[in-house]
Formats: C-alpha cells, sequence, structure tokens
C-alpha cells in the first residue's frame, strides 16, 4: 500500500515558391535566386513585439492516433500580413485535461505565438472532462508519447505554423512525455518548456520493484481513480534522463520550491544535464501554478520564447 501512495504522489505529477519567366537561366544564377528568396523569406519571418497585445481566435482541431481521436484547442494571433506563427504544444500532466494548458496557450496568443492544448486519450481523472477517445485503463507513458508524436506530426500540416519554430510544454507527466518527443524530434522541436517534470518518474518506480512481473494488474489513485499496471510497466523501457544530453535546443524548467510530487532536487538536477537550459524555482510554489504564480511561470515561458524565436 504504501508502494501505491508513493506512485500517487509521483505519477499524479502530456515556401515561398514560384517559377522563374527566365528560360535556362545559368546554374549560378538559379543559385543567387534562390539564396535571394531563402533570405528574403527569413527576413518576412514573423517576430512577435514584446510590447503588443494581438488579437487572436480559437479554433477546435482534432488529430488521430491509433484509432482515437484526439481533441485540442489552437489559439492563434490574428496579425495583419501574417500568415505563420511560432507555436507552443502544451502537455497536460497526468488526471488533468486540455484546460490546464489553456490560460498559457492564451497568453501566448496575445503575445504573437500560437498555442494547442489537447487532452491525452485516457489522460484524465473520471471527474475531469476528457472530449478525446480512450480508455484510462489502457493509458500508460508511452502511449501518451505515442499521441503526443501525433499531435506534433499533425501540428507541422497546420497552415498557420512556422515548422521551425515548434516548441513542447508540460507539466508534471506532461512535462515528461514533452521531453520524450523532444528527444526523438530534435530536427521538429526547437525548443522545450518544462513546468515541474516528472523526469525521473521511470527511475522512482522501477526502484521499488525487483522486476515488471511483480506489479499488480490495478494501481488505485484514491477511491475513484485506477489505472492499469501496465502504466508502471511501461516505464521500465523508458529512459529519459540519461538522454537529456543529447537534446541540442533551449530548454527551460520551471519549478516550485514547495512542491512535494515533484522535489525541486530532480529538476535542479536536470537542468545541469540539458546542454543549454534556464532552470528557474518559483518560492513558495507547489506542484501547479496559479495566481501570481502563473503570471512568473508564464512570463518566464513568454521570455524564453522571445529570445528562442
Amino acid at each position: 500500500m504504501k508502494k501505491l501512495w508513493c506512485i500517487l504522489l509521483i505519477v499524479s505529477l502530456f515556401a515561398i515558391t514560384g517559377c522563374s519567366s527566365v528560360q535556362n537561366a545559368p546554374e549560378s544564377a538559379a543559385t543567387d535566386s534562390a539564396t535571394a528568396a531563402a533570405e528574403e523569406s527569413t527576413s518576412a519571418r514573423f517576430t512577435p513585439d514584446k510590447n503588443a497585445v494581438y488579437e487572436y481566435e480559437t479554433r477546435e482541431i482534432w488529430c488521430e492516433n491509433n484509432g482515437n481521436r484526439i481533441y485540442g484547442e489552437a489559439y492563434i494571433p490574428v496579425v495583419e500580413g501574417v500568415e505563420k506563427f511560432p507555436l507552443v504544444i502544451h502537455a497536460h500532466g497526468m488526471g488533468s485535461n486540455h484546460e490546464a494548458g489553456e490560460a498559457y496557450c492564451k497568453r501566448y496568443a496575445e503575445k504573437g505565438f500560437a498555442g494547442y492544448s489537447f487532452d491525452f486519450p485516457g489522460g484524465s481523472r473520471p471527474t475531469t472532462e476528457n472530449k478525446s477517445d480512450g480508455d484510462q485503463m489502457k493509458m500508460t507513458p508511452v502511449t501518451e508519447a505515442a499521441d503526443l508524436q501525433a499531435v506534433l506530426d499533425t501540428a507541422l500540416t497546420w497552415d498557420f505554423v512556422d515548422t521551425d519554430r515548434v516548441f513542447l510544454e508540460g507539466g508534471s507527466q506532461g512535462g515528461l512525455e514533452a521531453a520524450m518527443v523532444g528527444l526523438d524530434n530534435t530536427d521538429k522541436v526547437k525548443g522545450m518548456i518544462l513546468h515541474y517534470p516528472a523526469l525521473y518518474m521511470p527511475q522512482i518506480i522501477t526502484s521499488w520493484y525487483d522486476d515488471p512481473d511483480s506489479i499488480p494488474d490495478t494501481i488505485s489513485f484514491g477511491e475513484d481513480y485506477e489505472l492499469s499496471g501496465q502504466f508502471a510497466r511501461d516505464l521500465y523501457d523508458v529512459d529519459v534522463v540519461s538522454r537529456l544530453g543529447d537534446f541540442p535546443g533551449n530548454v527551460i524548467i520551471i519549478q516550485g520550491s514547495e512542491d512535494t510530487l515533484v522535489p525541486a532536487y530532480y529538476s535542479e538536477e536536470a537542468s545541469t544535464l540539458f546542454p543549454n537550459c534556464e532552470y528557474y524555482v518559483i518560492e513558495g510554489s507547489g506542484h501547479g501554478f496559479g495566481g501570481e504564480d502563473f503570471e512568473t511561470a508564464v512570463n518566464y515561458g513568454l521570455e524564453y520564447l522571445y529570445k528562442n524565436t
């Protein structure tokens, strides 16, 4: 029973294209033309103004993975003459839903960055609305990583996304999922914003069991929430911490000093393993940022985005 309670604490923590009018142009001329076009495209890339507050529109956008439809909401800045924006994809923690990322995505959109927050299939408590398909007894960190991968791949096809400036954001278990997918997609993900990420969940869970077979078929998380033992078994195949040094992009970790579910020392250690990582502690904050702590966290995120776009 003690093991299950401990698991609860840790886990409760997701072209410009054209045709030349000149026929048979010399190769050097064609190369110069292509270079000029690329430079023009880069120079025309939208750069959010720190002092501006932009209007934005909200779109309901569905993705799909493994037969499950994934519900999400996109928040897209409305700027005259601009079609593509940097994008932040928010992955919520275990037991939560897309609303966990709503406030962040709205603030990002007001400042010129598109945001998308979605429901992990099977990733919410029974008392929390989840509009995606999926069964909570089939959800594991591995299935959520696959769902986030599907969202990322789909997002790269959206007409409002600058595909060279896509960021993953995640809280708690969502931070673990963001890191897993980010490490597998260093060519697609420019950077990551991690809130109290449960990066050490695999090491903690596997240290409590001799082998996967010793994990029970059902794990209880309070009176109204159960997950399958496969949730824990799948963590035996997950190794994120040893790979953090392989992520070439810039990362920011934001942590509460009083977090008892993901203690600050885990995030502090993780910050030293990423090659390029900013680490901020919000004094007095716990597991989740609200009120003034939210303002602090979202402003840290915005400063990071300004520097990396």
